[in-house]
């Protein structure tokens, strides 16, 4: 009995470290991004507006609004810049992302990036080559698609992030003009009630 309880719980730790140690090597963006003098209120409008702007509407799961989230699934189609069996592995990258609005800013999570194609290519990692076990033949073919495919990411999402930054502060641009003239409203009723 002793024997059996041990078996499961060391097959349980082997899963846990195995589970622990993939999402450790999972291709992902963070980061966060501070603009100036904005509410989490008018940033959480601002990341919808980016979002509508620039997703497709079924990409956002689930918003948030007390929380500030937009949570979903997106994509970015993939073309292969390999020649080899090129039209085998063209489809589509699909990625998880997380935009959390904050006071003055928004947090970013884009991770679970995954090819879906003829040929995919699964979840993809931060190894630098194609990390899953394939015949030894086909190997060169798969690590130079497996860096194509991170290559487009990695073009892909700094762009992205770029467009959610401009937004952000154009709104906080405005906000600091609403601010500004606020506080010279106040200052002229104050004078005038002064004198």
């Amino acid at each position: 009995m002793k024997r059996i309880v041990l078996s499961v719980w060391m097959a349980v730790a082997v899963c846990l470290a195995a589970a622990a140690q993939q999402a450790a090597e999972m291709l992902a963006f963070t980061g966060e991004v501070t603009v100036g003098k904005l509410e989490k209120e008018d940033m959480f409008k601002r990341m919808l507006a980016w979002h509508q702007d620039n997703l497709p509407k079924e990409a956002l799961r689930e918003t948030n609004e007390s929380t500030g989230e937009l949570k979903g699934t997106s994509f970015l189609r993939y073309t292969s810049h390999v020649n080899a069996a090129s039209d085998l592995t063209q489809g589509y990258i699909l990625y998880d992302f997380k935009i959390t609005a904050t006071e003055n800013g928004f947090h970013y999570v884009m991770t679970n990036f995954r090819h879906e194609a003829r040929i995919k290519f699964h979840t993809l990692t931060n190894y630098p080559c194609f990390p899953y076990k394939i015949n030894t033949v086909e190997k060169p073919w798969y690590d130079l698609v497996w860096k194509d495919l991170k290559a487009q990411i990695n073009q892909h999402i700094p762009k992205m992030i770029a467009t959610m930054k401009e937004v952000a502060e154009k709104e906080s641009y405005v906000a600091q003009l609403r601010d500004k003239a606020k506080d010279t409203l106040v200052s002229q009723l104050l004078t005038t009630s002064l004198e």
